[in-house]
């Protein structure tokens, strides 16, 4: 029989090891192998010097050296990370360009199909639509993080009006946002605004297999020589509509599209929205085509997963200042050609043939959007009110007109000028003062044509 005392110290014993598992969880989360973006960290009152803040070599001992925990957004990627092929180069903010700017013309937000891992910078969709904006010199500038959702497109877009976009653009992806989303909002307190059924809680996830074993994927070879591997399964339990935690997610992704809109931050700026889709959809009329058969789970993932982006884009339609942009049809048509938009394993990240599409595609729908330069005289109002400077801009910049006697004399009418703002001239070069040269400075003369 086992004595009393022996009974005690077992209680004991088992107690101390309850409290000390949960100090560990607590105050070391890393070493129960908690992964970064699951794991909260505080938010601190007090305020650190700001260099050192800013420049902080911390940033270097990234558990897996791409992400970093924070309070608020639950993950950044480090400051200054090297160009790294698939990833990097990263700026002073983290965000994947090659700088900072003062002022862009269109700010870029989304996840890791935005950030544009497996291919170069210059080859990820922001900077293919930055290309593909034949004619314009408008600038681009991604704040995009691998592993966001929409609660954290939603916090950076507040952000993003400091850079005074002109337009700004927010990328979803139906591959993992809703449960991300779902996920973000009921798990931390940050986001509980955010939680749109009070009857579910953050232990209703569904959990999936992350990589997807390989009992769960679908290898395929086209007869055109594209090779790839789904991950229907994986991807599905995202897009289960019979699930009422992926239902709450979708929602939470329209209401966070609802509250982007109308962030007083961003005053009148249009917002553009399309949701990435999985490589699966991307990829179903070229498994149609070649007369595959899907296995279960892959026909019922497209089934669902079109029906909810459907039902998103409807709802993104309808926001004010909105517009929505299909990429769906767009990767499918891109798809029959024998060129690759994946890569040949179960990675669902485009390579550069993936994000050339996408990024022509945006570029379609974002240089109607963006205002045309104007060419000719502007008026700028002066910090005096009701009193106006009034400028020529020609195509490589500006010229100060020192007085209304030499804007006639080179031939101009100061009748009915277009006014402008400060935020239209940013980046437009001075050139210096106008003489009076009408060949040179009139309204035909090589300045304004050049």
């Amino acid at each position: 029989m086992i004595k009393k005392e022996h009974w005690l110290l077992v209680l004991t014993t088992s107690l101390t090891l309850v409290l000390a598992i949960g100090l560990i969880r607590w105050l070391a989360p890393g070493l129960l192998g908690v992964p970064a973006d699951l794991q909260l960290v505080k938010v601190g009152k007090e305020v650190p010097p700001f260099y050192s803040n800013v420049f902080a070599r911390s940033d270097e001992a990234a558990e897996d050296g791409l992400l970093i925990r924070d309070p608020v957004v639950r993950v950044r990627a480090p400051a200054l990370y090297p160009d790294a092929g698939g990833f990097g180069p990263n700026d002073i903010l983290g965000f994947r360009n090659r700088g900072v700017p003062n002022v862009t013309d269109i700010v870029v937000v989304g996840d890791s199909q935005t950030y544009g891992n497996n291919a170069l910078l210059e080859l990820n969709w922001p900077s293919r639509m930055h290309q593909a904006l034949t004619g314009l010199s408008a600038e681009v500038y991604a704040m995009a993080t691998g592993g966001w959702a929409a609660p954290q497109y939603l916090e950076v877009s507040r952000y993003a009006a400091a850079l005074r976009p002109r337009l700004l653009v927010v990328a979803f992806y139906s591959g993992n946002d809703p449960l991300e989303s779902f996920a973000l909002a009921y798990g931390s307190d940050v986001w509980a605004s955010l939680r749109v059924d009070p009857r579910l809680s953050a232990g209703d996830a569904p959990r999936a297999a992350f990589p997807a074993p390989e009992s769960e994927t679908w290898p395929v070879s086209f007869p055109d020589g594209v090779k790839t591997v789904f991950t229907p399964q994986l991807r599905g339990v995202s897009n289960d509509r019979e699930s009422p935690v992926v239902a709450a997610g979708y929602q939470i992704m329209a209401e966070v599209a609802r509250r982007i809109v109308a962030l007083p931050e961003l005053g009148e700026t249009p917002v553009v929205f399309t949701v990435v889709p999985t490589k699966e959809l991307a990829y179903a009329r070229k498994v149609e085509e070649a007369g595959l058969t899907p296995p279960p789970a892959h026909a019922i993932l497209l089934r669902n997963e079109r029906a909810n982006i459907t039902q998103l884009a409807d709802q993104l339609r309808s926001l004010p200042r909105a517009t929505y942009v299909d990429l769906v049809t767009h990767l499918q048509e891109a798809a029959l050609q024998p060129v690759a938009l994946y890569p040949e394993d179960a990675n669902g990240h485009p390579v550069a043939g993936g994000y050339a599409v996408i990024g022509k595609v945006l570029a379609e729908t974002v240089s109607a959007l963006l205002p045309a330069e104007r060419i000719g005289l502007v008026a700028l109002e002066t910090s005096e009110k009701r009193s106006f400077r009034v400028f020529l801009r020609t195509k490589r910049g500006l010229w100060v007109i020192p007085n209304p006697d030499v804007l006639e004399r080179n031939g101009w009418e100061a009748t009915e000028v277009p006014m402008v703002t400060e935020r239209d001239l940013v980046g437009v070069a001075l050139l210096g003062q106008m003489s009076v040269d009408p060949e040179r400075f009139g309204p035909r003369g090589a300045a304004v044509v050049e």
